[in-house]
């Protein structure tokens, strides 16, 4: 009879190489496994960042659009209160009303708002003195320093950073010349606000507090029909709180000759020179938003006729971005009028 002969064994260097191919097999997939989320990880951050940089983009254009919409509305306002007769610039013209949060396409909104800067008191008049002593600018100041708990002690300072310095002469000098390093002031008219960071003395909590009530592109008058109770309060020791106040509940005024009898003869006359009904210098402020993206835009122009001049034009920043959706909250709040919801632009 025949015998059934088993299967010849395996070797065991056989076995070892069957289990060295499936460890590099295992292997292999772990590692084209690794290889494919990396991709796809990859794949879904450039696909973010394109989507961030679109959204910033969409958002920017957003705000640019904002601001080219305020040069034609302060434009067709201007041109319709002279039409009208309104040789005067006040809150009650089409340009005072905020846009805020107007839909744009599916997922794009823009707010925008225009500012009178001859609301505020003009810091480069402080550099203007020309008879020495103390001016009545730097008076103004003091008073604008104190109603906001800002340290008057810093005019000084402010006062040689912006004055014009001779042809040939030196800026230097005074607190600057303690400064780790030292430096020395511009010796002329500013032209950004934000260059008052530079002050000798200044502080951030400072530069907030009079920020809302200071300018350096106003030209110098103050429009009374715009201006806030601080600054009116600022123009005259005389003008008191009650006083300013009544001056607002007045408004608008279509001539100077109408506050002679709520400022009295002798006030009227000391600030006479110093304010004004009318104004030229504005600020658009505005934001773009798309998604979560939002990005802001600041211009300053002057307005004459059916001509615009960008004094300043500046893009971008947290810190300028938290300023104005700031101002655009406090118009909200304040109950003025805006196109929140109406989804029509004024």
């Amino acid at each position: 009879m025949f015998k059934v002969s088993s299967p010849p064994e395996k070797s065991e260097g056989f076995l070892k190489d069957r289990g060295f191919a499936l460890v590099l097999a295992l292997f292999m997939v772990a590692l084209i496994t690794l290889l494919v989320l990396r991709f796809v990880s990859q794949s879904r951050e450039t696909l973010r960042e394109a989507e961030i940089f679109r959204d910033q983009t969409q958002a920017y254009y957003l705000a640019r659009a904002s601001i080219e919409a305020g040069k034609v509305l302060l434009v067709s306002s201007t041109l319709a209160a002279q039409q009208s007769g309104q040789n005067y610039t006040a809150f009650n013209q089409p340009w005072a009303t905020p846009i805020i949060n107007y839909p744009i396409g599916h997922e794009g909104f823009l707010s925008g708002r225009i500012v009178d800067e001859s609301s505020k008191l003009d810091i480069n008049l402080l550099g203007q003195n020309q008879f020495g002593g103390t001016s009545q600018a730097q008076l103004q100041f003091e008073r604008l320093f104190s109603l906001v708990g800002a340290d008057p002690g810093l005019i000084p300072a402010i006062i040689q950073w912006v004055t014009p310095v001779p042809t040939g002469s030196s800026a230097g000098g005074g607190p600057y010349q303690s400064m780790i390093p030292p430096y020395r002031p511009r010796g002329g008219p500013i032209g950004a606000l934000s260059e008052l960071h530079q002050v000798a003395g200044m502080t951030e909590a400072q530069y907030q507090a009079l920020e809302p009530y200071i300018t350096a592109s106003s030209g110098g008058q103050v429009n009374v029909n715009t201006a806030s109770a601080v600054v009116l309060e600022s123009l005259d020791p005389g003008i008191s709180p009650a006083i300013a106040n009544q001056i607002i509940q007045g408004r608008p005024y279509t001539s100077l000759s109408m506050l002679s009898s709520i400022l009295g003869p002798s006030i009227f006359a000391n600030i006479e020179g110093l304010i004004t009904v009318q104004s030229s210098v504005f600020s658009l402020q505005a934001v773009g938003t798309v998604g979560n993206t939002r990005q802001a835009i600041r211009a300053i122009l002057s307005v004459n006729g059916m001509q615009t001049q960008v004094l300043s034009y500046r893009m971008g920043g947290t810190r300028l971005l938290g300023q104005i959706e700031t101002l655009l909250k406090e118009d909200t709040s304040s109950g003025a009028p805006t196109a929140l919801t109406s989804g029509t632009l004024p």
